[in-house]
């Protein structure tokens, strides 16, 4: 008759990885960044002064409300996981761009992508589900920066207020 035990000791097995709260929590503020891009081109349009897409304009700040809403639940977040603080910071840059008062500021803030790359870059040793949303983060902030809502006409071309006044 065989005898049944098992080949693994007891405590031996850890328990399942699980995602960090800001990491469950940044695939819907992503969605609700993508939402809040696709809000304000439509509210760009040509078609947005129509009465008939007055809508548009009430989706795009019910839209900017829920991205600012999203970030705000991740920002109370404790810094757990792999890759928390480049999520977190990516978030709080985001804020930012979308608070900012004027185009420079804007820019300004869009730049330290670039000038402070550490900081918005995932360690290599963190998942590659968190590297790539980290990525699919900085390809919404450019399309942030295609919205002319967030350029000032004056700002960006200093001879086009010249042009116009004479």
């Amino acid at each position: 008759m065989a005898t049944h035990f098992t080949t693994t000791p007891r405590g031996v097995m850890k328990p399942v990885a699980q995602p960090s709260s800001i990491v469950r929590k940044f695939p819907k503020f992503l969605i609700a960044l993508a939402a809040y891009v696709e809000a304000e081109r439509d509210a760009e349009s040509d078609w947005a002064t129509d009465p008939a897409c007055l809508n548009w304009l009430r989706d795009a700040e019910r839209a900017r409300s829920t991205v600012l809403d999203q970030i705000g639940d991740i920002t109370k977040e404790e810094l757990d996981g792999l890759g928390d603080q480049s999520l977190k910071a990516t978030a709080m840059l985001t804020r930012i761009m979308i608070e900012s008062s004027s185009s420079s500021e804007f820019f300004k803030a869009f730049a330290l992508l670039d000038t402070h790359p550490a900081r918005f870059t995932c360690p290599e040793y963190a998942p590659a589900r968190v590297k790539q949303m980290v990525r699919t983060a900085r390809q919404r902030l450019a399309d942030l920066t295609t919205l002319s809502a967030f350029v000032d006409p004056c700002e960006a071309d200093p001879e086009a207020d010249v042009v116009a006044t004479s």
